[in-house]
């Protein structure tokens, strides 16, 4: 299909800007438009996609993620996905793009969605086990993560701001003797008391 005039201005936003702020601006078809720009720019370093409610969710939120993974040359470092409708499968998405090396991003915003315990694990693992680059996650207002486990995930996400200068293995040694254990017995205590899920 043709693009609108919109959707081409969109386009060359995040083709040739360092910054581009999308709040509240998109529409049902754009963005897989975004997706196919986020594919190829080589200059875009910070993107906001946040206050788009039921417009962008787990389907649209595959194609981001699959541009973020695609992009050899992607500069992005501080995506905003707040105030949306990402759910488990786009947590899932998300985390997967994040294990990827051609996916540095170092902020990532997920305020008020609708991730679960389950999604939120598979953050806590990437940041355990294969990401060293996000030292920012916000999963504030996702009333199914318990606060005990959201604290974890923020504090894997920050020990890769406090090893920049280590090597990978010296950084996943960290993460193992800090949370590691830790993380395990959370999992299982959370799995058990389902109340705390409202928490």
């Amino acid at each position: 299909l043709e693009k609108s005039r919109r959707q081409k201005k969109i386009e060359e936003l995040i083709l040739t800007k360092e910054r581009v702020d999308l709040w509240y601006k998109l529409r049902d078809d754009d963005i897989s438009v975004v997706a196919g720009a986020l594919a190829r720019s080589t200059t875009l370093t910070v993107l906001n996609l946040g206050g788009h409610g039921y417009r962008i969710g787990d389907a649209e939120v595959k194609l981001i993620a699959d541009a973020l993974r695609s992009n050899t040359s992607c500069k992005l470092r501080e995506l905003n996905l707040n105030m949306n409708s990402i759910g488990p499968n786009g947590t899932k998405f998300l985390a997967e793009a994040l294990r990827h090396s051609n996916c540095k991003l170092k902020e990532l915003y997920l305020y008020r969605n609708n991730i679960d315990v389950a999604s939120a694990e598979a953050f806590a693992d990437m940041l355990r086990y294969d990401n060293r680059t996000l030292t920012g996650l916000n999963l504030l207002k996702n009333p199914d993560v318990p606060f005990a486990l959201r604290r974890k995930i923020e504090r894997l996400a920050e020990i890769n701001s406090e090893s920049i200068n280590c090597t990978a293995v010296e950084v996943g040694r960290k993460k193992r003797k800090e949370y590691g254990p830790t993380l395990d017995v959370i999992y299982s205590f959370v799995r058990s008391k389902p109340y705390l899920l409202s928490a």
